[in-house]
């Protein structure tokens, strides 16, 4: 078991220290764990207040579809406003598109841009690109979804299995000696994260009396998550545990109330800007953030000191918290998600 290190993360911020709750407006500090080697080290993030000259990013995106990567888009345009450098952002349209995002990334490479950050669909799909951008010496930083390679400069992702074993967890000691049915719903198979959820999910149930049915994979459109949710219910009558993605945890609720069930646990392992009624109303139990606002201002950031050649950390992962109806109040969701009267900005000039 890997993960005694994610679960001081989660106690660090559970802790609610003064940087990582911060009022309203406040961007830094920000906390987040820095990787190097096997000697992680929280630490206060602050960035930059200005680049020296207009740098152009292009950023890639799995899609917009919800209101996560919605806030990821607002990181990054707002940071890259502050900072006064120019962002191009394409979204590929979902996680079936890693054809798409392979193409959007070698188009930005031929335009010549600076830098690219990367919300990559498939690490594997993206490998031969990246290669690419680093004989031509373009800045590279990863966000948000995992990438493993050395070849990019920079990156910072949540530990996802980190993230689902800290809600599994949080659902295993509050029923602890009740016999509970759990399907999973990670995300769409293929793309890392989603099965590294899965691997947390087993390890914050060995032992307990939460059992796993099954994984159930597919894309994060709420379409086909609320698809897979029916299935389960028809194929397993006795779930009484939905613990998945957040859209997952929005649409659970209608397929629930079809199938006749009433007080099955729903709760999910990233957020979104859905999860907060939600949450607030009893219908999920808790949810997890990483602060993904943050994550992409950061990645922004990291491109701009490297592009500068200034002092930066290499691998980031933001602290987690579990949300739930207990504690929802007193945190800055600025971190989490943009404003409501946001609306998906594609270019920064």
């Amino acid at each position: 078991m890997k993960s005694n290190r994610g679960f001081t993360f989660l106690l660090t911020a559970l802790l609610a220290s003064s940087a990582q709750i911060a009022q309203a407006g406040d961007i830094w500090p920000f906390d987040v764990v820095s990787i190097n080697g096997d000697k992680p080290q929280t630490v206060a993030y602050t960035g930059l207040e200005k680049a020296e000259k207009p740098w152009n990013i292009c950023v890639l995106f799995p899609h917009m579809k919800d209101s996560y990567w919605i806030g990821v888009n607002y990181g990054i345009v707002d940071q890259a406003r502050k900072l006064g450098v120019r962002a191009t952002i394409l979204e590929a349209g979902g996680y079936t598109e890693a054809a798409k995002q392979v193409s959007q990334y070698n188009d930005c490479l031929a335009k010549g841009v600076d830098a690219i950050i990367i919300g990559a669909i498939s690490e594997a799909g993206l490998a031969k690109s990246v290669e690419e951008g680093k004989r031509k010496g373009v800045v590279q930083v990863g966000v948000i979804n995992p990438l493993k390679s050395d070849l990019v400069d920079a990156k910072i992702f949540a530990n996802y299995d980190d993230a689902a074993e800290a809600g599994a967890k949080f659902i295993v000691d509050m029923t602890v000696g009740q016999p509970m049915k759990m399907v999973h719903f990670p995300g769409p198979q293929g793309s890392g994260w989603a099965e590294a959820s899965t691997e947390g999910v087993k390890r914050a149930i060995a032992g307990s009396s939460v059992e796993l049915l099954e994984a159930k994979y597919g894309d994060t459109g709420k379409s086909e998550q609320l698809r897979l949710v029916e299935d389960v219910l028809q194929a397993h009558d006795e779930v009484n545990v939905i613990f998945g993605t957040a859209v997952t945890a929005e649409v659970a609720g209608q397929a629930l109330e079809s199938a006749g069930i009433e007080d099955a646990v729903v709760a999910s392992y990233y957020s979104n800007e859905g999860i907060v009624d939600l949450i607030g109303s009893g219908k999920v139990t808790a949810t997890v953030t990483e602060s993904p606002v943050m994550e992409a201002r950061i990645a922004v950031d990291l491109a701009v000191r490297i592009l500068e050649g200034k002092e930066h950390y290499n691998h980031l992962s933001p602290t987690m918290t579990v949300v739930t109806s207990a504690n929802i109040g007193d945190l800055d969701l600025t971190r989490t998600f943009a404003p409501a009267d946001w609306s998906p900005v594609y270019s920064v000039e």
